[in-house]
């Protein structure tokens, strides 16, 4: 019988810290009990030795108790992540443990007990001892090998440097990541009024022409599902529409490149084409941007029928029109 007590006990720990861990806020011992469907007292009990293990911390404010972090769950992990999000913002500044918890919804100390090994492992630096907290240059390690062994970006540097020099607006190369575009090799116009997104810059993949050239070869499945569980939202006064972007989607794969107007950063248009593997399967986007004063719907589309056969001089497999649309 005391065997089956300490058993049910012990899975009702495991069910306090899931749910502190799923929750960004930090809840009340009352609002813990009703969402458990437990008696208070029993409650209470456990939160008290989680808190002695140093599993849950109790902000003496208001006897809220928030997850430390402590383990190496699933949760833990998407608040380290979060806050070295958090800390990127700043760069090249820094700031305290309470902003970046501030900017992560999660108590300062709890934060704080996150940095701590992020800080051990070389990702963020705490400068002087003090509560400022920065990005390590360490993080760059991260894309070395993606920015040394990258076939895509090796076979296209050449196309994109004539492009540079013939056109002299913004040239740059996207990569997809999960469901954004990444800017992942950039070349910036050398006019005094020009638009350059910067390395590293995310956008969504249904913004702009180098994320629906990315989605508009993509399988249809993949389609569907960035459109359907997604909320779509505008970066601009631009306000894309499901019913329009589908429509798009299917002119961009008959024609094989895509435009934009306004669409990530106010003022800019782009043109993109996608880079297709053997099977069809879009592995990159390559792209030009530039102020929209410089240029017309006309002038776009002929730089996209440019980009298009330059592809395909490059031996990189073109995007030709097709008549199936079934992909987009």
């Amino acid at each position: 019988m005391a065997k089956s007590y300490q058993l049910q006990t012990l899975a009702r720990a495991l069910d306090v810290l899931e749910l502190l861990e799923r929750t960004s806020k930090p809840m009340s011992l009352t609002e813990i009990a009703e969402l458990l469907g437990e008696a208070t007292a029993i409650v209470y009990r456990i939160l008290h030795t989680l808190e002695n293990r140093g599993y849950l911390y109790r902000r003496p404010e208001d006897k809220r108790y928030s997850y430390t972090g402590r383990s190496t769950g699933a949760g833990a992990v998407s608040r380290a992540v979060d806050l070295l999000l958090a800390a990127a913002e700043n760069v090249p500044g820094g700031a305290s443990a309470e902003q970046l918890a501030g900017r992560v919804g999660l108590d300062p100390r709890v934060a704080e007990e996150i940095l701590i090994p992020l800080r051990e492992k070389g990702w963020i630096q705490q400068e002087n001892g003090g509560d400022q907290w920065r990005l390590s240059h360490s993080v760059m390690a991260l894309s070395r090998p993606f920015l040394n062994s990258d076939d895509v970006l090796v076979r296209i540097r050449p196309l994109m440097e004539r492009l540079h020099a013939d056109t002299g607006e913004t040239v740059s190369l996207f990569h997809r990541a999960g469901d954004n575009q990444v800017v992942t090799s950039v070349l910036p116009s050398p006019h005094p009024v020009r638009y350059a997104l910067d390395m590293g810059s995310t956008f969504p993949l249904y913004l702009g022409a180098g994320g629906k050239a990315m989605m508009a070869f993509l399988p249809e499945p993949e389609v569907e599902a960035l459109i359907r569980n997604h909320q779509i939202t505008a970066l601009t006064r631009y306000v894309p529409k499901t019913g329009v972007l589908r429509k798009e989607l299917k002119s961009i794969h008959q024609r094989g490149y895509a435009i934009s107007n306004g669409e990530r950063v106010e003022g800019a248009s782009a043109v993109a084409v996608p880079v297709l593997r053997g099977d069809g399967y879009p592995v990159a986007v390559l792209g030009l941007m530039m102020p929209s004063f410089r240029t017309s719907d006309g002038a776009l589309h002929a730089l996209g029928e440019r980009l298009v056969e330059e592809l395909s001089r490059l031996r990189i497999p073109p995007v030709r029109p097709r008549s199936s649309c079934s992909n987009a």
